[in-house]
């Protein structure tokens, strides 16, 4: 960039920090002509801000309840007892904390606070605490929770995926397919 005439600015940021309480760790490159940079301070990065409360996006209602009746809850269930989250977490103490945001990946589960992990095509895994029940983290929170707009989420709703363990999918091990 330098040699075809830029100055370049960067920032190691997280959209934590910019409007959406998701975890998503980006590297930034802004390139300036030369030419138009008369100091440092031609270009400054956006400066980050509180992140939003978690509450105003987790809203979805009893439709999407992950819940005993359900063979997902065996799902979730199984996956508690496998081999690396055995003994580490209890139904009931997961139960108690409104909003906690629980990641079940491959072999481990992760807790979050005031925050979710990093959404990507695929991932079948997130849910949430509210009510003192579980819940899958539907399609239309998901696309909220990185910052969609709501006019453009009205446009594709009932054709995004949620976020979930599939009803009938199968966990062994810590190992879900």
């Amino acid at each position: 960039m330098d040699k075809a005439g830029y100055k370049v600015f960067w920032k190691l940021t997280n959209s934590l920090y910019h409007g959406v309480p998701q975890m998503r760790e980006r590297i930034y490159f802004v390139g300036v002509r030369k030419d138009l940079v008369r100091n440092e301070s031609v270009f400054q990065f956006p400066k980050e801000i509180k992140k939003p409360d978690l509450s105003k996006y987790l809203v979805n209602t009893e439709e999407l309840e992950l819940n005993e009746k359900k063979t997902s809850y065996e799902t979730f269930l199984r996956y508690l007892k496998n081999k690396y989250n055995k003994n580490k977490f209890s139904i009931e103490k997961l139960l108690e904390e409104d909003f906690l945001v629980i990641d079940t990946r491959q072999s481990d589960l992760r807790l979050y606070r005031d925050k979710v992990p990093k959404l990507r095509t695929g991932r079948h895994g997130i849910l949430y605490v509210r009510d003192g029940k579980f819940r899958k983290l539907s399609g239309d929170e998901a696309l909220s929770l990185q910052g969609f707009p709501e006019e453009l989420r009205e446009k594709v709703k009932g054709k995004i995926v949620d976020m979930y363990f599939r009803e009938g999918r199968k966990c062994h091990d810590g190992k879900c397919g």
